[in-house]
């Protein structure tokens, strides 16, 4: 039903003045309509419409039942010993520390490369399948694995091992043309990180870790900290589970085609993430879709901390649509904490939203089916700039400097404060 009235809105407001006029906005509703100064404007379904375009987009990934199932006959061995490696198999080409997998198949690495290279390039139209056994693997001037060619390569965890891989603070390139590899775990191809092993990724030269096409992490305990990016596929990128911890002087999980509409996506279908960054702790060039996960996000400092108007440091960002069916998201940003270019969908989830700008900004339309947010601190607590706003059904509590809800044309241009 409907609210009928702004009673029924339980809007309680306190102002206080102190040096400035300052203002504390408290709101608690129930409703299963949309608020009464935009419910006119709401009646298209433009939450489903969009909900199924997103999903007929972004559904295209990698993964195959067959990546995680192999024959332990047919797996070849690679031990590293400070410099130097031996094999018991072929499909791996030695030279001194460096060692290149020229087949696809399955490859079991264990040891310790103290500055040396792993490099995958093959022209196999078959999975090349990495399993890390407890490796520690470093290179003092490019990067530790570098996945140059292959169909599509598994690094799987083994269950138990804990791994270690870091690259050194400058790389030396053939040539002043070429920029790659620029990460600590490097693909020009898909990649899949999936076991129940642990994995930790120093990024000392740019980011922790990156494909140049899809990325799909599965499970496994993932530790990155990186100069620049924490995790990136540039097509796209799915978590489907897993412990992720990433430390980024840059964004955290990013995709980054802005040349292919139906690429630049970020899915998380569960998982536990936590992520403190100094730009964008979730940013997607097209959609961020979050079907479920347990989010902890801080990005550049904080919602207390300044933000730098050059940089983006927002919790959650997408390009053409935030969608947030469920999970626990707690968000702490110096910029706004959900942010779309676009459209943003909540139909579901428990959130906790601190920001230093808006905690929920879309540049469209926002849509709240249902939840419970709790907006503790923000400059503006949902804003849409040139859309409409939609509650349908939800639990709201906020707490703002200036408007509670923002659906003026323009926004701040049009006077807000």
């Amino acid at each position: 039903m409907k609210p009928q009235n702004i009673e029924e809105m339980k809007l309680h407001v306190t102002r206080i003045n102190n040096t400035g006029c300052f203002v504390w906005a408290y709101i608690r509703w129930l409703i299963s309509a949309c608020l009464i100064y935009a419910s006119l404007a709401c009646e298209r379904d433009v939450d489903q419409e969009l909900v199924t375009e997103v999903d007929e987009v972004n559904i295209t990934d990698h993964e195959e039942e067959s990546d995680y199932t192999w024959d332990e006959s047919g797996i070849v061995t690679l031990e590293f010993n400070g410099t130097s490696m031996a094999t018991n198999g072929e499909g791996v080409t030695i030279n001194g520390s460096d060692a290149v997998i020229t087949a696809a198949g399955t490859y079991s690495l264990s040891g310790t490369l103290s500055d040396g290279q792993v490099t995958v390039d093959t022209e196999d139209e078959e999975v090349v399948r990495i399993i890390f056994n407890g490796v520690d693997l470093h290179n003092s001037s490019s990067s530790p694995v570098y996945i140059k060619n292959a169909y599509k390569t598994i690094i799987v965890l083994t269950d138990g091992s804990n791994n270690f891989v870091s690259d050194a603070s400058s790389y030396s390139f053939d040539s002043q043309n070429e920029d790659e590899p620029n990460a600590a775990i490097f693909s020009d191809d898909n990649l899949t990180i999936y076991g129940d092993g642990s994995l930790t990724v120093d990024g000392n030269y740019n980011d922790g870790i990156a494909s140049k096409d899809g990325l799909i992490i599965k499970s496994g305990t993932i530790t990155v900290n990186a100069v620049d990016d924490g995790i990136r596929g540039k097509d796209y990128l799915l978590v489907k589970g897993g412990n992720i911890s990433i430390n980024a002087a840059g964004d955290g999980l990013k995709s980054d085609n802005d040349e292919d509409t139906a690429a630049g996506f970020i899915t998380i279908e569960g998982g536990t993430i936590d992520i403190s960054s100094m730009e964008d702790a979730i940013t997607a060039e097209t959609d961020v879709y979050i079907y479920y996960g347990d989010l902890n996000l801080t990005t550049g400092g904080g919602s207390s901390g300044s933000s730098n108007s050059n940089t983006s440091v927002k919790g959650i960002k997408s390009g053409i649509s935030t969608i947030i069916d469920d999970g626990s998201i707690n968000i702490d940003a110096a910029d706004d904490a959900i942010h779309s270019n676009g459209d943003i969908i909540i139909n579901g989830g428990i959130y906790t939203l601190a920001s230093g700008d808006d905690a929920i900004h879309a540049d469209l339309d926002v849509v709240v089916n249902w939840g419970d947010i709790d907006i503790i601190m923000a400059y503006e607590g949902v804003e849409s700039a040139e859309g409409n706003i939609t509650i349908n059904d939800g639990v709201i509590n906020l707490v703002t400097s200036d408007d509670g809800f923002n659906v003026a044309a323009g926004g701040d241009n049009q006077g807000g404060r």
